[in-house]
């Protein structure tokens, strides 16, 4: 199945484990976006980060939305290429909480879903610090003076 926008924007396909996430996402909500995930879920982030298990999940998402006064992602094609895989581009834009507005920036999603809700979860995109910018290029997320976002 593939859906894409044509003259507007879309906001994916119905039933997407993709637009769930999303979904949770954009309305900050740290609790419904770990409880997509099976219990030992994975997650890749855009800067290389990776949180293994629901705790790690829960850990990434918070410190991420902790920084958004709020956030958007845009579907703007979806893939659904075998039963358990999804691919989605996207666009996201972020306002954090000092009301400066970010993006939009380009995303990649590839999610496998399991029985027990998403198995893995890899995000894909542009903006990210290039590996020597610091001895701890992911600690702490910022370019140009800036917070780049991660997802």
């Amino acid at each position: 199945m593939l859906r894409t926008c044509v003259g507007g924007t879309i906001h994916g396909v119905a039933g997407s484990p993709v637009t769930s996430s999303l979904e949770a996402i954009d309305s900050l909500d740290v609790d419904a976006f770990v409880s997509l995930f099976a219990p030992r879920g994975r997650l890749l982030s855009v800067d290389g980060r990776v949180a293994n298990g629901a705790e790690e999940v829960r850990a990434a998402i918070s410190s991420f939305v902790s920084d958004l006064r709020s956030t958007s992602h845009q579907v703007t094609a979806e893939w659904h290429p075998e039963p358990e895989v999804w691919i989605a581009e996207l666009d996201a834009t972020y306002e954090l909480n000092n009301y400066t507005e970010l993006g939009p920036y380009a995303r990649a999603v590839v999610l496998r879903a399991g029985k027990e809700g998403i198995d893995e979860l890899r995000i894909y995109g542009l903006h990210e610090l290039p590996l020597t910018a610091s001895a701890h290029p992911y600690q702490e997320v910022f370019g140009s003076g800036r917070w780049l976002p991660t997802l």
